[in-house]
Order: C-alpha cells, then sequence, then structure tokens
C-alpha cells in the first residue's frame, strides 16, 4: 500500500457523503456490509468502488448508512443530496486534495460554533 502523505486520514470523511466523521461518532466499514453495498449502487446507480485504493475512505458515517439501508429496506428514507462524492487518486495536495484542505482539527460541538468549510473540488 502507498503512504499516505495527506494532512488528515481520509478515514476521518466519510465514503458516501464526504463529511468529517468526529471522533466519536460511530463509523461503519464501506465493504463491512452487503446491505450497505446494495444499497449504494441501488440508491446511485454505481457500485461502491475504490475501498482497497489508499486514497479513499473506508468508512461512512451512522446517517449515511442507516438512511441507505433504510430505504433499501423500503422505508421513506431520502439522502441529503443526489450525487455521492467521487472519490479520486489526488496529485497536489495544495490545490486540490480533499484531505489536505479540509480542517477538522479545531471542530468543536456546540450550536454556535463554525461549520467547517468543504471545498467543492472536480
Amino acid at each position: 500500500m502507498a503512504s499516505r502523505s495527506y494532512k488528515h486520514s481520509p478515514d476521518v470523511f466519510c465514503y458516501a457523503c464526504g463529511q468529517f466523521i468526529k471522533t466519536r461518532a460511530k463509523r461503519y466499514s464501506v465493504t463491512g456490509s452487503i446491505k450497505m453495498c446494495e444499497a449504494y449502487k441501488a440508491y446511485f446507480d454505481t457500485p461502491v468502488g475504490d475501498e482497497d485504493k489508499p486514497w479513499a475512505p473506508r468508512f461512512t458515517c451512522e446517517h449515511c448508512k442507516k438512511t441507505l439501508e433504510g430505504w433499501y429496506r423500503g422505508e421513506k428514507r431520502a439522502m441529503k443530496f443526489a450525487i455521492p462524492r467521487i472519490w479520486c487518486d489526488l496529485t497536489d495536495h495544495s490545490s486540490n486534495c480533499y484531505f489536505c484542505m479540509v480542517d477538522p482539527s479545531k471542530r468543536r460541538a456546540g450550536k454556535n460554533v463554525s461549520t467547517i468549510m468543504y471545498p467543492d473540488l472536480p
């Protein structure tokens, strides 16, 4: 496996939505549940892929897992987005690296805390 040289590990971000997964929050393996993989493919019309690459997150947040699996079971649930986060091999860490540009290290809990700014990368 290639060495990861990112400021923040890809595994602290959700594979489906790309949001930062808080340290104390539950995170779920992308391939740990066959239902999750089936639900992801059915909902987004694309299979789970690249989770074995060093530059792709290997976990989903609890919200994405429960929403996708609930929708797959027939519950009236929907994701907050129509297109999942697309992960690709990055070449320049300073201008197009999602894991280097997002800084979740100063994230605190509370209602008056500023939100994390996520980059809009191609």
